[in-house]
C-alpha cells in the first residue's frame, strides 16, 4: 500500500502547526531561494506519516543524468505539532566549510548523503544551506556535461 497522496504543497503549508511557524518561515525562505537559482525544477511528494519532501532539480533535466536530484527539504513529523525540516544534499556535491551538517551514509538514493537539521527560524542556516544547493546545483550540471 503506497503512502503518498495527492496533497499539494499548498494545503501541507496551510496545515502546518501555528507553532512551528518559525520552521515554515525556513523552508519558505530555503526554497525561494533554491527556485532563484537558474534551471530548477521542483517536485513535492507528500508521504503522510513519513515525511513531505521538495526535491529540486536540473530544468531541463539533461539526458542520461541518473541522479533524480540536487537538494531535498524534507519535513518529517514528529507529532501532531512538532516538525522537523532536514536539508540533504549528495555528500560529494557540496562542502560543508563550519561542519554543520550531518554525514548520512547510503541515505540519498544509496548514495552518500549530507544533511542539515533546523528546528526553527534560522536564516543563517537558510542563508549556509542555500550556498550549498549551488554548489550541488553547479556539481549537477558537471555531472550533465
Amino acid at each position: 500500500m503506497s503512502a503518498e497522496s495527492d496533497l499539494s504543497l499548498e494545503q501541507f503549508l496551510e496545515q502546518w502547526p501555528a507553532g512551528q511557524a518559525g520552521l515554515k518561515k525556513s523552508l519558505l525562505a530555503y526554497r525561494q531561494g533554491v527556485l532563484e537559482l537558474q534551471g530548477v525544477s521542483e517536485t513535492f511528494l507528500p508521504r503522510p506519516g513519513v515525511s513531505y519532501s521538495l526535491r529540486w532539480d536540473l530544468d531541463p533535466r539533461p539526458q542520461g543524468r541518473e541522479k533524480p536530484l540536487f537538494a531535498l527539504a524534507d519535513v518529517v513529523p514528529l507529532g501532531e505539532e512538532e516538525m522537523m525540516l532536514s536539508l540533504c544534499f549528495y555528500g560529494d556535491d557540496i562542502s560543508d566549510p563550519e561542519e554543520l551538517g550531518n554525514f548520512i551514509p547510503g541515505g540519498l538514493y544509496g548514495e552518500n548523503g549530507h544533511c542539515f537539521d533546523l528546528e526553527g527560524d534560522d536564516p543563517q542556516m537558510v542563508a549556509y544551506c542555500l550556498i550549498r544547493a549551488a554548489e550541488a546545483q553547479a556539481a549537477a550540471r558537471r555531472e550533465a556535461a
